[in-house]
């Protein structure tokens, strides 16, 4: 009898530590759960898909001439300043216009993405910080786009966090390369 009673106990406190350890891993995990894969970047409240990234590489690939390529971090930059000129265009009321966008681009080297749907979003994301920084001036604009707050998933490198850029050969892992020996 007493057997039976310990064994019960024993798998009573197995139990009890399976509940205690898979709570402890959704607390754990909890504070990963905005953190899509599929999604590029937040910019406040806005997300950038991996989707709508691969759309514009698409977009921008399809102007180039051969031996030219487009790298993803420089679309990524131009999607996070198209999303905050927008947001900096609505609270300063500045109005922006396809035709104000289409007038800016259609004279400059991004003129071909005007014809191609998936290019159109990055030419007018282009426009759009240009005629924001133009109305409010360019040390204003980089002012408030500082104060926005922009999360970068780590997959794509580390973000400048006052430029709201994605900085080159920077990486945001956490691993540490391995000493290479001398000879």
């Amino acid at each position: 009898m007493l057997m039976r009673f310990l064994a019960r106990r024993r798998r009573r406190a197995t139990h009890i530590a399976a509940l205690i350890g898979a709570v402890m891993a959704s607390v754990l995990f909890a504070g990963c759960a905005k953190a899509d894969p599929s999604v590029v970047a937040y910019v406040d409240g806005s997300t950038i898909t991996q989707r709508q990234l691969d759309d514009a590489l698409d977009g921008v690939s399809s102007i180039l001439q051969e031996g030219q390529s487009v790298s993803s971090p420089a679309v990524v930059n131009v999607m996070i300043h198209g999303i905050i000129a927008d947001k900096l265009a609505a609270a300063n009321k500045i109005t922006i216009t396809d035709g104000d966008r289409d007038a800016l681009i259609k004279n400059s080297n991004l003129a071909g993405l005007l014809n191609v749907p998936k290019g159109r979003p990055i030419a007018y994301d282009v426009a759009d910080q240009q005629i924001v920084a133009g109305k409010l001036g360019s040390e204003a604009y980089l002012a408030a786009a500082a104060k926005e707050p922009v999360t970068l998933n780590p997959r794509f490198g580390v973000l400048d966090p006052n430029q709201k850029t994605i900085i080159n050969d920077k990486s945001a892992s956490l691993a540490k390369p391995v000493a290479t020996p001398t000879p």
